[in-house]
């Protein structure tokens, strides 16, 4: 009589075979990797690899001072990034998230699902403040110049859904450096203001460069200067000598003495005819008399 134990374990094989295609195993799907925050003026986003394949990701948000946070485009997603700006509204607050690897075959987020861990970040002390934008203007007089400097919008909207600007989050805890030389120089000086203005008294017919950066003082050294501005230059006051160089000089200084002799030759021509005229006049008196 032949053992039916090779019979029973192939069917016990085939059986959890087919209970695992049906079912899923979150052990059989990777983890996330290479878990990343990028955050710039307060827009906040989470990212990391690889793509999944037969299986999707969710992304869950905790802070300190929070419950768990989820973000309704980050359940069941395929993509390998997360825009979590709108759910980690507590800036001061410090956050990590869990980025869940689900199987297809999941009906629904298994409670102790298989999690890679992202790292810790404080929105308030981590985000990268972008470039601010400014505009020059110049006094009549032309001796004054004056920055006016726009503050960068973050990603945290109001309650009537407006964006709040850098300066709104930060407060006093804000000011600008600014960056500036004469164009004609490569040496540059820096000078500070909390306001979104700044003035430079200037030389006449100089034109000056300028780059703004923002700075949050109370952060550590590393993390405390913004992006720098894009650098614009006041306008030089030119004439057609300084605006043609030398060539157009020596061509001025040709000029006038091209006048200058043409202005001998013709005086000294008309003296000549004049004093001709003088003699032919005296010469015409003196026959008459004889």
């Amino acid at each position: 009589m032949y053992s039916l134990l090779p019979v029973g374990v192939f069917c016990c094989c085939v059986l959890l075979s087919l209970n695992g295609e049906v079912t899923g195993n979150p052990n059989d799907v990777p983890l996330a990797t290479d878990i990343v925050w990028s955050s710039i003026n307060f827009k906040t986003i989470l990212e990391w690899k690889p793509k999944p394949t037969n299986y999707t990701y969710t992304v869950e948000v905790y802070g300190k001072k929070s419950n768990a946070l989820k973000s309704k485009y980050c359940i069941r997603t395929t993509k390998t990034e997360c825009d979590l700006t709108s759910v980690m509204t507590n800036m001061s607050d410090t956050y990590t998230a869990h980025v869940s690897s689900v199987p297809n075959q999941q009906s629904e987020d298994p409670e102790e699902a298989r999690y890679a861990l992202s790292p810790k970040i404080t929105p308030y002390r981590d985000t990268q403040i972008g470039q601010p934008k400014f505009s020059i203007e110049i006094n009549e007089q032309k001796d004054w110049i004056k920055l006016l400097i726009e503050d960068p919008v973050s990603g945290v909207r109001k309650a009537n859904g407006s964006f709040m600007t850098i300066r709104e989050i930060f407060r006093d805890d804000f000011k600008y450096r600014v960056f500036y030389r004469r164009a004609s120089s490569t040496g540059k000086k820096e000078a500070y203001t909390q306001s979104n203005e700044y003035k430079l008294k200037i030389d006449r017919g100089e034109s000056y460069c300028f780059t703004v950066q923002a700075i949050i003082p109370s952060r550590d050294v590393s993390s405390q200067f913004g992006q720098e501005s894009e650098m614009q230059c006041s306008p030089m006051e030119t004439n057609f000598l300084n605006e043609y160089g030398i060539g157009a000089k020596l061509l001025v200084c040709a000029a006038v003495v091209i006048v200058i002799v043409a202005v001998i030759i013709t005086a000294v021509v008309c003296k000549k005819k004049n004093d001709g005229k003088k003699s032919s006049n005296s010469e015409g008196l003196a026959l008459n008399k004889v």
